[in-house]
């Protein structure tokens, strides 16, 4: 008697993210404005929490990225016990 065994597992395939475009962000915090240059040009948007932004940018680990495809900067910042740290997304709006 022959006795065969097949493991046939799914490996979870990792959800790719949108590339990002890294930049380096100019915050105006009175007016709540964000600019920054991209390989296309200067780029000028709003943001409602850019109060929020400048502390994330404070404790960035990483350059942050413009991911233009869902109109959004993202900032890495440290995190205990998470190796690539947490991003933090912020939505901007064009000015």
């Amino acid at each position: 008697m022959t006795v065969s065994s097949l493991n046939r597992t799914l490996q979870a395939r990792p959800q790719r993210r949108p590339d990002g475009i890294p930049v380096l962000p100019a915050v105006d915090v009175n007016l709540g404005t964000v600019s920054f240059f991209t390989p296309s040009g200067h780029k000028l948007f709003w943001s409602g929490d850019a109060a929020g932004l400048v502390e994330a940018l404070t404790q960035a680990v990483r350059p942050a990225q413009w991911i233009p495809e869902i109109g959004t900067l993202v900032v890495t910042v440290a995190q205990t016990g998470v190796r690539s740290g947490r991003r933090l997304g912020f939505r901007l709006s064009a000015h």
